[in-house]
Formats: C-alpha cells, sequence, structure tokens
C-alpha cells in the first residue's frame, strides 16, 4: 500500500504593528529633512521671500528647507457670547480638497479666550512646514499678553498646546478656553467639543455655551 506523506511548513513572517509602521514613517521624514538632495529648493525660496518683513509673534518665523509635501492649513478666528460674556478664539486646521477645486476645513485644534465685555482680534498664524506635524501659534493681549504654541501631529491624531507654560494634551480635548485674571493668573477648561468641518462650526459653538463649567469659571474669575 502507498502510504502519503503530508508535510506542513510553516513560515514565521514578522508581521509590523500599524503603530511601528507610523513611527517608521515619521522617522523616514524626519530623515529625508535632513538630507540636502531631498530639498525643495523652490519651497525654499518661497518660504525666505515670505520671512521677508514679517513680524510673527511669539516665535519669529524663518525660512529652513523639507522635502517636497502636499498639505495646505489656515486659521480661522471666531468670537461668541455667553450671556454678555465675551470670548474670542483662534482654530487651525487643514484646507483639506474634498473634491476637485472644493476645499472644506478640518479640525485639528483651537484655543479660545475670555475677553470680558468685548471681542477682541487674536493674531495666529499656522504652519505647515513641519509636516505631518500642523503648527499653531499667536498673541493677544488681555489684562497681560498670552502667548500660545500649538503642534498637533496629524497622523498620530495627538499633540499639545501650550499657553504661557500651561502644557495641554490634545489627547484629552482639542478645544482649551482660558479665564484671564487680572493678578498675573488664569483659570481654564479643556473640552472634547470640535467642529469637524466649518460647514458645522455654528453647531460647535452651540454646544461649547452648553457647557456648565464656563459660567463657574466666569463667576470665579470676577471674584
Amino acid at each position: 500500500m502507498n502510504k502519503v506523506i503530508s508535510t506542513l511548513i510553516l513560515i514565521s513572517i514578522p508581521i509590523l504593528s500599524t503603530g511601528q509602521n507610523l513611527i517608521d514613517s515619521l522617522e523616514s521624514k524626519a530623515i529625508n529633512n535632513q538630507k540636502p538632495e531631498k530639498w525643495n529648493l523652490e519651497l525654499l525660496e518661497m518660504y525666505k521671500e515670505n520671512a521677508e518683513g514679517e513680524k510673527t509673534e511669539p516665535l519669529h518665523d524663518f525660512a529652513f528647507p523639507v522635502e517636497e509635501y502636499d498639505y495646505y492649513v489656515f486659521t480661522k478666528p471666531f468670537h461668541f457670547q455667553i450671556g454678555d460674556s465675551h470670548f474670542s478664539g483662534i482654530a487651525f486646521g487643514e484646507n483639506r480638497e474634498i473634491s476637485k477645486g472644493k476645499y472644506e476645513f478640518k479640525h485639528e485644534m483651537a484655543i479660545i479666550f475670555h475677553t470680558g465685555e468685548q471681542d477682541i482680534q487674536i493674531n495666529g498664524q499656522a504652519s505647515s512646514r513641519n509636516y505631518p506635524y500642523l503648527l499653531g501659534q499667536g498673541q493677544i493681549g488681555l489684562e497681560n499678553v498670552f502667548d500660545f504654541i500649538g503642534i498637533k501631529s496629524v497622523k498620530e491624531d495627538s499633540g499639545y498646546i501650550l499657553v504661557n507654560l500651561k502644557t495641554f494634551d490634545l489627547r484629552f480635548g482639542q478645544t482649551v478656553i482660558i479665564f484671564p485674571n487680572k493678578d498675573n493668573s488664569f483659570y481654564y477648561l479643556q473640552s472634547r467639543e470640535e467642529p469637524e468641518t466649518d460647514k458645522k462650526f455654528d453647531e460647535f459653538i452651540d454646544r461649547l455655551k452648553k457647557d456648565d463649567r464656563i459660567p463657574e469659571m466666569i463667576e470665579l474669575r470676577t471674584k
């Protein structure tokens, strides 16, 4: 009788986790940005022209080389009221193409200040040059001058906002609200509310207005 012998061969193939693949991708981008042969020199010259005579705060904007990327950003200043209390904010995000020639705002982070009895324009800047990191910064003068810087890893959906040495981890909410005091101090809140797109910004504001913590902070500030 003939015997049929089956042989099973197991081949071990290492499988990289999604997290490891992402880290490798970010590291590759960082390494390429340090290689002169990878630099987009046309972009570098454009950065130099834009930096001439432009004053940015709190960090000065100088040109630096990077490899080519496809990422567009913008800022959205906004104002709203809760009763007689005014709030002024600025949102940072991606200006992404949803169809040919049509773009929409994808929110990444926002900072809001309680400005008392009037709206105050916030001067802010968004930078795409650190892609895949979004950088936003700005300054506002209230009882004191407030400087803020935010950096968001758009692929990891994480990052930080720094306001006058106070750090906010964006994993716990992408919207930060600051309540300045007159004695060189401030109170703050962090919210998970965020506008999905620019078209839904009014809905985002309406949800913020329902946050019961905000009136409590206003009352604390006025004591």
